[in-house]
C-alpha cells in the first residue's frame, strides 16, 4: 500500500530519513486551489502539479465525498489557525528584516501563549471521540 502524505506537502527528499520510500499518495482537504469548492471535481492545476511531481490524490480526480471542512475532524486545523493567529498580533513592522533567531524566539513565544491560553492537550487527545461524534451525527456538522 502506498504511503501518504498529509497537508498537501511534496515531500522534501531527506523527510523520511535514509532511503525510505517517498510518499506517492497525497491526502488533502478540498480547499480552493485543490478541488473545486462546488463539485469536489480536481482543479486542473493541482492534476498537473501531481503529474509534474509523480504523485496521486488520495480522493482521485473527484472528492465530492469528502467533507468540504476538515477542520472539525482533524484537530491539527485548529492548532494551525491558533498559530496563524497568534504570530499575525506579533509580526513585525518590517518583518522581511527579521532573522530566523528571532522567528524563532517569535515562535517560541507564540508556543507558550497557545499552551497557556487554549486547551492544547485536550485538543490532541479529541480526535478517537470526535470521529465517534461525527458517526453518531451520520457525518453532520460538528460544534467546533
Amino acid at each position: 500500500m502506498p504511503q501518504t502524505l498529509a497537508l498537501g506537502l511534496v515531500p522534501h527528499q531527506y523527510s523520511l530519513g535514509g532511503n525510505a520510500a517517498k510518499p506517492r499518495v497525497l491526502f488533502v482537504d478540498r480547499g480552493k486551489g485543490f478541488y473545486a469548492t462546488s463539485t469536489g471535481l480536481i482543479t486542473p492545476e493541482f492534476q498537473g502539479a501531481l503529474r509534474a511531481h509523480n504523485l496521486v490524490a488520495f480522493m482521485g480526480t473527484d472528492a465530492s465525498e469528502q467533507p468540504g471542512a476538515l477542520a472539525q475532524v482533524l484537530l491539527h486545523e485548529t492548532a494551525v489557525a491558533w498559530t496563524r493567529h497568534q504570530l499575525s498580533l506579533t509580526k513585525p513592522r518590517v518583518a522581511w528584516k527579521e532573522t530566523r533567531e528571532e522567528f524563532a524566539s517569535r515562535l517560541r513565544e507564540v508556543c507558550r501563549v497557545m499552551n497557556a491560553k487554549y486547551k492544547v492537550e485536550g485538543l490532541c487527545r479529541e480526535f478517537p471521540m470526535r470521529i465517534q461524534q461525527l458517526i453518531d451525527k451520520k457525518g453532520d456538522s460538528l460544534r467546533k
